[in-house]
């Protein structure tokens, strides 16, 4: 809407927002489950009292939001456009409400009037709030300005037959009037976002603008650092079930049946009339899933958040047949979910979490390939003194350019010795856990090398108290978590270190203050000293000579 003010090339990560710099979302979502009427369809005078209200809303939320003082920009970017994004959430619950099947021609119509609906109600509170409060400031020049006025009033999709379900009359000449006479006050009305979390609150069975995921699912939850799993069941489903006639045993076996599969398609007991609406995300072609969020898209002025949901065995080409559809039809972004391809998922039936697994086996490739940045000519970092049970550590910590830790030394006793080696293969290893290409940032990783290095025991250690130092891979730890405070600064950087128990004093051998002595391999000991070219042991008397 306001390309004299940039040009967006791509999506950005959100696909349901393409924003310029420093723009942010300001986004609500309308349930269409909270907008049902008796007769199966939508109860469109509510529906209109809550676009209004939900425009103003958003509009007033523009103003109330608290901007980061040390970036003018952000504050400067939302006010210059105003930007908001009115959405819908529930849509599969209406669809289930009006027994109409998820991608079906009817399902189209009654998702382009409601979509067209919303539009035309969210743009005339705009063009009003613009009377009462003024256009957006960064209008001249939009495609919004007054003066050279160049939005037009959108159009149903081609594929979408004349609407079965007609809402209210829509007088579009109304809201040309009203831009050239006032302008609008918002700059994008609509999107529809993903709701997730959202929906789940609100009691939708349906997310944002997808079909139901499942009739029955697993989903997982965090509870007190556990990952907990719940099952869930379509209470709809359920109802029409009862209203179908099924009996309470035949329902309860249908319902097992429908915990496994996610779906109710194959189950012969359930009335054609029932399993003809009661479509899943996987249940609906990949055409209908694109078809639909066109039918959308043609009243939404931003994008939408919308997922082709493909089996295990899609092909590349599969994937880019949905793709191409999508830009042909005029959607904006388009996400596409192979079944089975992510190890992580949030809902989830027996039959992907089966088929995930499956997929996982069969994987060949390690999640890694083994490869380690390259080393900068230069780098730079902090060398650290330790005192450990051998005498004194030197831990240098180096940084990449983005500030993060890159590579680690260590250097004990004197070179050739065993100390020396044990040293030196820490530091390494500690590098190449740092400088492994992988999606965990190196802070991270070194964060989990203190935890695992913290507390370990030796033979000896040395100091007291906070003091104390129980090994050298103990030393090295500490200098880690001095490293991560320093990092971090105030705010701390590391989980706190597990509770060691100082353990029993142990007898120390006798104060050597020659030569710097090695570990002796008889007794353990760093009690190893070369005299008159021989190595020989002060603790236990080995000699290898």
């Amino acid at each position: 809407p306001v390309p004299h003010l940039y040009e967006i090339e791509a999506t950005n990560p959100c696909g349901e927002q393409s924003l310029g710099p420093y723009e942010s979302c300001c986004l609500g979502s309308i349930n269409l489950a909270e907008h049902l009427d008796r007769e199966g369809t939508v109860d469109w005078p509510t529906l209109k009292e809550t676009v209004e209200l939900a425009t103003r809303f958003l509009d007033d939320v523009v103003d109330a939001n608290a901007f980061v003082p040390e970036v003018p920009q952000l504050e400067q970017s939302a006010h210059a456009s105003r930007r908001i994004g009115l959405g819908i959430m529930g849509l599969a619950d209406l669809l289930y409400h009006a027994r109409l099947r998820y991608g079906s021609p009817a399902s189209l119509s009654l998702a382009s009037s409601v979509a067209a609906f919303i539009r035309y109600h969210a743009m005339l509170t705009s063009i009003e709030l613009a009377r009462e409060r003024g256009a957006f400031p960064a209008i001249a020049g939009s495609i919004y300005d007054p003066q050279d006025l160049r939005w037009e009033p959108p159009e149903s999709l081609e594929e979408v037959p004349a609407a079965v379900y007609l809402s209210p009359p829509l007088e579009w000449r109304r809201v040309m009037t009203g831009l050239r006479k006032h302008g609008i006050r918002n700059a994008a009305q609509l999107t529809v976002a993903p709701t997730g979390t959202l929906s789940t609150v609100a009691g939708c069975e349906g997310y944002g603008c997808e079909p139901v995921f499942a009739l029955a699912y697993q989903r997982y939850v965090q509870e007190d650092g556990r990952k907990v799993t719940l099952e869930y069941t379509s209470p709809m489903f359920s109802i029409a079930l009862m209203q179908a006639g099924l009996n309470g045993g035949e329902i309860d076996r249908v319902l097992r049946h429908v915990i496994d599969s996610g779906s109710c398609q194959d189950i012969d007991e359930i009335p054609p009339q029932v399993r003809e609406v009661f479509v899943i995300a996987q249940d609906v072609t990949a055409e209908e899933h694109v078809l639909m969020q066109a039918a959308l898209q043609a009243y939404v002025d931003s994008s939408i958040s919308k997922t082709v949901n493909l089996p295990p065995t899609a092909s590349p080409e599969d994937v880019g047949k949905i793709f191409q559809l999508a830009w042909e039809e005029g959607c904006k972004g388009v996400t596409v979910y192979v079944t089975g391809s992510r190890q992580e998922v949030v809902l989830e039936t027996h039959a992907t979490k089966l088929a995930r697994s499956a997929t996982a086996a069969a994987a060949d490739q390690p999640i890694w390939n083994g490869h380690k940045k390259p080393r900068p000519d230069a780098l730079f970092g902090k060398t650290y003194r330790q005192e450990t049970p051998f005498g004194k550590t030197f831990v240098t910590i180096n940084a990449n350019g983005e500030g993060q830790p890159f590579e680690v030394f260590i250097n004990t006793a004197k070179a050739g010795s065993e100390m020396a080696a044990v040293s030196e293969a820490l530091g390494r290893l500690m590098s190449y856990i740092l400088r492994l290409a992988s999606p965990v940032e190196p802070l991270k990783r070194l964060q989990e090398v203190y935890r695992q290095l913290w507390g370990i025991g030796g033979a000896r250690s040395s100091g007291f108290g906070k003091q104390r130092v129980r090994s050298l891979p103990d030393a090295v730890a500490q200098v880690l978590g001095r490293h991560l405070d320093w990092l971090t600064e105030d705010q701390p950087a590391t989980d706190p270190a597990p509770a060691v128990p100082d353990p029993e004093p142990l007898p120390e051998p006798s104060p050597w203050s020659g030569p710097r002595a090695d570990l002796c391999p008889e007794c353990g000991e760093v009690s190893l000293v070369t005299t008159q070219g021989c190595a020989s042991c002060i603790a236990c008397g080995y000699s290898e000579c």
